[in-house]
């Protein structure tokens, strides 16, 4: 019989030693709930005192730097020249057919090689 009030005196003192913990610990939860810290930008400068940008620090996106080569550029001129020549004698074809007529075989395939040319031109531009 004596077991039984300790029993209930350790419950009683659990609930109350977690209330009081609940208790001090609650208004500092609040407290940052209420007032958030704001989080860094990542494109924040490192030095406040420097204008954006003039701090040296690194950009995500950095251009390669363009040193084509001579014999690279040679080939894409003459390849440019080339596909001038193409299409200026596709158009002219094409204002010499019949506006009736349906557009020949030949005519589509020399346009398709003239958009593989351009292509190529495109991938070596790249490179």
């Amino acid at each position: 019989m004596q077991e039984a009030p300790v029993e209930i005196r350790r419950r009683v003192l659990a609930t109350l030693a977690g209330m009081v913990v609940s208790a001090v610990a609650a208004p500092r939860s609040l407290h940052a709930q209420m007032h958030p810290q704001p989080l860094q930008s990542p494109n924040a400068p490192v030095n406040q005192n420097v204008p954006g940008g003039l701090d040296g620090s690194q950009l995500a996106y950095q251009p390669r730097p363009s040193a084509i080569s001579p014999l690279m550029w040679t080939q894409i001129k003459k390849d440019s020249d080339a596909l001038l020549q193409m299409a200026t004698d596709l158009k002219a074809k094409i204002d010499q057919t019949n506006l009736s007529a349906t557009l020949s075989l030949p005519l589509i395939k020399e346009a398709h090689e003239i958009e593989k040319m351009a292509k190529q031109i495109q991938s070596r531009m790249r490179s």
